[in-house]
């Protein structure tokens, strides 16, 4: 039976956690970073317009653009960071819902014509009794 679990057969899940770690950290970071540089900007520039100084004029505002890009990065590594969770959760919502609305039109059900109701085949899907030893539509074993 295979392991479905990803990295698990090269030994890369770990390191994908690291790397999924990482990604949330510095998104976190970013983008508190860019709010923060985003609330100076806009506080000096209702300070300005607030002054009872003629002329004033805000000094901190360029701090607002410079946040732009801290914004746009923190962004892509906290989608980067979560991924898989944002996938699992989606594919979790749809696919029952998917497999649902298939087995209510019929399709699906048996691939290839097979009426069968043991296990696939793993080289061309057919569905095959359940105590079938070879496929009945391409003949491949069926033991693991």
């Amino acid at each position: 039976m295979s392991n479905l679990t990803p990295g698990a057969a090269d030994g890369t899940s770990s390191g994908r956690s690291t790397k999924r770690s990482v990604f949330r950290v510095l998104g976190v970071l970013l983008m508190g970073t860019a709010l923060v540089l985003i609330g100076i900007a806009v506080a000096d520039f209702f300070a300005a317009f607030s002054s009872d100084e003629f002329g004033a004029e805000p000094t901190k505002f360029w701090m607002f653009f410079a946040a732009l890009p801290f914004f746009a990065l923190g962004g892509l590594f906290l989608q980067l960071g979560f991924v898989g969770a944002t996938a699992k959760y989606v594919a979790g919502e749809a696919v029952p819902v998917l497999k649902t609305s298939m087995d209510q039109l019929g399709v699906g059900r048996y691939p290839s014509g097979s009426t069968g109701s043991g296990p696939y085949c793993r080289s061309c899907g057919r569905q095959n009794d359940a105590d079938a030893r070879f496929c009945d539509s391409c003949g491949t074993s069926m033991s693991v």
